[in-house]
């Protein structure tokens, strides 16, 4: 799943502050990924079933194809360590967007409630892009670049 609707949360450790931050992913917290993801698997037991594709022998490992209404498939999402978080588009954990929906960092670039701090990073794009993120990164920085120079011009 490309653009999750469901937003996890990450904050300092309460017993070691310099520790690893604790991150709660909140997977399928938002209905709307758990009947996208039972959507998901299930065209793809119909692509497996398809004449170029079944004469490969593809096995279902998980959920399992024992698992068929939604209800049981969201279950063993949920509970069955099916689903697991991916590092492939780490971002949108301060999302620049306005602080009453969530947003973390203004349109200036600059961090709500906290003067003279900017972030210029991936964390600020409030949507999971569904690309690789180096260039998103180059145009996020160009930007940037703008912006804190028009802010000390």
């Amino acid at each position: 799943m490309e653009r999750p609707l469901s937003r996890g949360t990450i904050s300092l450790n309460a017993s070691d502050p310099l520790g690893q931050p604790v991150v709660d992913y909140n997977t399928l917290a938002n209905p709307v990924d758990g009947l996208l993801a039972v959507s998901m698997l299930n065209f793809t037991r119909r692509y497996f079933k398809t004449p170029t594709m079944s004469k490969l022998g593809p096995v279902e490992l998980s959920p399992g194809a024992n698992y068929t209404s939604t209800e049981q498939i969201l279950e063993v999402f949920t509970t069955g360590g099916v689903l697991q978080p991916t590092f492939a588009h780490p971002s949108c954990s301060n999302p620049m967007m306005p602080l009453e929906y969530g947003g973390v960092v203004s349109d200036k670039l600059l961090v709500y409630g906290v003067e003279n701090l900017s972030v210029v990073d991936v964390s600020i794009i409030p949507m999971i892009p569904a690309t690789h993120l180096c260039n998103t990164v180059y145009a996020i920085a160009e930007k940037a670049a703008d912006i804190i120079k028009a802010r000390h011009a």
